[in-house]
């Protein structure tokens, strides 16, 4: 039946969302997962060499190293009979009598357990068998083409920030007269309200300076009387002063390729009940985790396994949803729900529950086509991703998608998936906690035994581990994964909380971008990890003083050991992490690698772009020039630059900064560095990895270490140099 069942998977019939799913495959699907969940429950009971047996011949299939669509859903089953084997051992195990304490840290492993698993059985079922799609023709014809309206909010980022992003929307490759640029200021209602007159001025100043932007570029600018529901009401207020077809959707720092709505509009044209096409989100910076550990370009982004595997998985079940920017929707679709939803501050997910609800559809487009920042201290890290938690809370409480109207069951399996997702600080902390109390205290919260460990831990173990890096290695390292949640979970758990006791308190704020730090400086956020890595120590000096005494509990007192062990190499990371390197550069240099042409007194030279951004570059010449100004001749487009330093000399290479004679030579700057999209899937392609368990947990040990040391030194030079 698996066989039947991962064959119509891999079929072209399951990618075409129009056709019903069979019934006599529905009924075999149903009936092999239930079969498959009863044999799993039912090889608890068998005698340990059974049982052993069947963990590990799952294991052995899950190690099959072939990966087709056929074999992708098979992994899943067998991964995931794994999975329900392990949860029906564990409860069938809990420790029940011994004692108050001993039972309630158990009931917390648990259900940190549970949690665990069933967010992974969820993400098995979504990511199945992702939906690839490609960019569908347009008509030839230009006046068959629908008007789009391209928004631009913008709250508090420097006009440094914004401008690329302007300059990068007006020069779409699509017909002039069929789209429009609007820059949606909400930080100006402050300038009325703001208690200081200084602020005022500022705020003031500010908005008459982004007005003029938009005028040199030929955007229209607009502002509203108050900042009412945030994003969202800054949004629909520009929805009732505009008329589009279409609303494409960019962040303020969301610079978009040429072919943004060219690769997107297609698809409206192509399905009248699609309301919603999502690109992904790409960053030409580091974000502070990699910046300060070193990672950027040497491992997949953190944001990877979203919009490279889970979206895509989302999109087959028609649930793939909203994500602030990058983002092309209908205008008669938002109007049918009554705009941005103002229920959550994730105005978008929440928006993308409410169109689903309507009926319509969504589609995922997996090509970055805007270069965004990320942002550079943890800080603004954390306020970014409390703001996501948070309004993932408020999704689940006031649109749980198995209470709201409208949604199919795939849907509402879909939503959860994603909510769930951001309960992991719950789970993230008691499996820091549990270990350490459980040695120090000598509480049995686990069930003890080396059959047990053979037979049920470590086929668990292996296949969760094993099944992440066969499906997902080459777009996140899995010790990545564990890393980041453990930076996030002591500050985003207080804010969950906050969410469900409260799910209308929360207001949106701004994450922090284009920050400049001139200094190193250990992040204010430290002293939570400082604890766990305190408390790691303590750990395991107490349990291998256990082990020398108790050699009876020897096999559970390891696992605790080798578990607490492995927290404190987490500790190291986020101790690495904390360590804020330098931030002197705004915009991030776009590594380019192009021929392009000089021209000048000397006449014209072939050269290599090395790298570019929208205020400046580095060339090297085939051989050294005497150099001060020259222009850069790229397609049929020139831009001036001076030069300001020989960044090598010896072989002829340059930094140089535009000096722009115009509007258009500041446009041509962006699209040089920001235009082309085929260059964000060449670096996409380029940070992929190769799916290695050792090689990961390796070379995240030794950054790990590396960073905390930095970070050692520092603290040290602070304490003893002052």
């Amino acid at each position: 039946m698996l066989v039947l069942i991962a064959d119509w998977i891999s079929s072209d019939q399951y990618a075409r969302k129009s056709q019903m799913l069979p019934n006599v495959y529905k009924l075999t699907a149903v009936l092999s997962l239930a079969g498959l969940a009863a044999l799993a429950i039912l090889s608890v009971g068998l005698p340990h060499p059974i049982a052993n047996a069947c963990g590990l011949l799952a294991v052995f299939a899950i190690l099959v190293p072939v990966q087709t669509p056929l074999t992708r859903p098979l992994l899943l089953a067998f991964s995931g009979f794994l999975i329900t084997r392990y949860i029906a051992w564990r409860f069938a195990s809990f420790p029940i009598g011994g004692g108050l304490p001993t039972e309630l840290v158990a009931a917390a492993l648990l259900a940190a357990e549970l949690y665990c698993m069933g967010v992974s059985l969820l993400s098995y079922f979504v990511s199945a068998r992702p939906l690839e799609r490609r960019p569908l023709p347009l008509p030839d014809d230009p006046r068959a083409l629908p008007f789009v309206d391209v928004y631009i909010p913008t709250y508090s980022e420097p006009l440094s920030v914004v401008a690329p992003t302007v300059c990068g929307a007006v020069e779409i490759d699509y017909p002039k007269e069929r789209f429009r640029v609007f820059v949606l200021d909400d930080g100006f209602p402050r300038a009325r309200t703001a208690q200081r007159a200084e602020q005022r001025r500022e705020l003031a100043e500010r908005a008459e300076r982004l007005k003029a932007l938009a005028a040199r570029h030929g955007a229209v600018y607009l502002t509203r009387e108050s900042n009412a529901h945030a994003k969202s009401g800054n949004l629909n207020t520009a929805m009732r002063s505009t008329s589009g077809d279409l609303i494409a959707i960019l962040d303020a720092d969301h610079v978009p390729t040429r072919d943004f709505l060219r690769a997107t509009v297609g698809f409206f044209l192509a399905d009248p009940k699609i309301a919603l096409v999502q690109t992904p989100h790409f960053f030409t910076n580091p974000d502070p985790v990699e910046k300060n550990l070193g990672l950027f370009s040497r491992t997949p982004a953190e944001n990877d396994l979203f919009y490279r595997v889970v979206q895509k998985g989302l999109d087959t079940w028609n649930a793939s949803f909203c994500c602030g920017s990058g983002a092309v929707v209908r205008r008669a679709a938002m109007e049918e729900i009554d705009g941005f939803s103002t229920d959550s501050i994730t105005e978008d997910a929440s928006t993308s529950v409410k169109l689903h609800q309507r009926g319509w559809h969504s589609a995922y487009l997996s090509r970055p086509m805007v270069a965004g920042l990320q942002p550079e201290t943890i800080s603004g890290f954390l306020v970014q991703r409390i703001r996501w938690g948070v309004g993932m809370m408020q999704i689940l409480m006031k649109q749980n998608p198995w209470f709201v109207r409208g949604l199919s069951l795939t849907q509402r399996v879909a939503y959860s998936s994603v909510g769930l997702f951001w309960f992991f600080p719950f789970a993230r902390l008691v499996t820091f906690a549990v270990p350490i109390v459980s040695i120090v205290f000598k509480l049995q919260t686990y069930p003890g035994g080396a059959n047990n460990l053979v037979g049920y831990t470590l086929p668990y173990l292996v296949s969760a581990v094993l099944t992440a890096e066969r499906l997902n290695g080459r777009f996140r390292r899995i010790f990545s994964s564990e890393l980041y949640e453990t930076i996030q979970a002591f500050y985003v758990l207080p804010a969950l909380v906050s969410a469900l006791l409260r799910p209308n308190s929360p207001i949106f704020q701004v994450t922090p971008k284009g920050e400049k730090s001139d200094i190193d400086f250990i992040s204010e956020f430290r002293l939570p990890f400082y604890a766990i890595f305190v408390g790691s120590l303590v750990g395991l000096i107490w349990g291998g003083v256990r082990l020398a005494l108790e050699p009876e509990s020897r096999a559970i007192l390891v696992a605790a050991v080798a578990w607490i062990g492995f927290n404190l190499f987490l500790s190291f990371g986020a101790l690495g992490a904390l360590f804020e390197k330098a931030q002197r550069r705004v915009r991030p240099r776009i590594v380019m690698g192009d021929p392009v042409t000089l021209v000048g007194p000397f006449g014209e030279r072939e050269a290599l772009l090395v790298d570019a951004n929208e205020i400046g570059l580095r060339i090297r010449l085939h051989e050294p020039l005497s150099l001060e100004r020259f222009a850069l001749r790229f397609g049929n487009r020139l831009l001036n630059a001076r030069v300001i330093s020989a960044a090598d000399s010896a072989r002829g290479e340059y930094v140089g900064l535009y000096t722009p004679q115009s509007a258009e030579e500041e446009r041509a700057a962006v699209v040089l560095a920001y235009g082309d999209s085929e260059r964000w899937l060449r670096q996409w392609k380029q940070r992929e990895a190769r799916a290695n368990f050792l090689r990961s947990f390796i070379g995240m040990l030794a950054l790990s270490a590396k960073g905390a040391h930095a970070h050692a030194r520092h603290v040290g030079r602070k304490v003893f140099h002052g």
